[in-house]
């Protein structure tokens, strides 16, 4: 079983943690995606997004 995190007496679910892993990993791609200007290659850009920050979410959450 999961335990939650305590986080100054306040505990948090764990997905939030794994979300917020996810995010710090998806900066920097997404960083990387504007340098190589992939709008030109998908069709809608913020789903594109999403999409792969649920891959990575994802990813992590079978990680950990």
């Amino acid at each position: 079983m999961i335990k939650e995190i305590n986080l100054f007496d306040i505990f948090i679910a764990p997905f939030a943690g794994y979300m917020a892993i996810a995010m710090v990993l998806f900066l920097p791609l997404r960083y990387y995606f504007d340098r190589i200007q992939i709008q030109r290659f998908v069709w809608h850009r913020a789903l594109f997004d999403m999409a792969v920050y649920v891959i990575i979410l994802s990813l992590v959450g079978l990680i950990f």
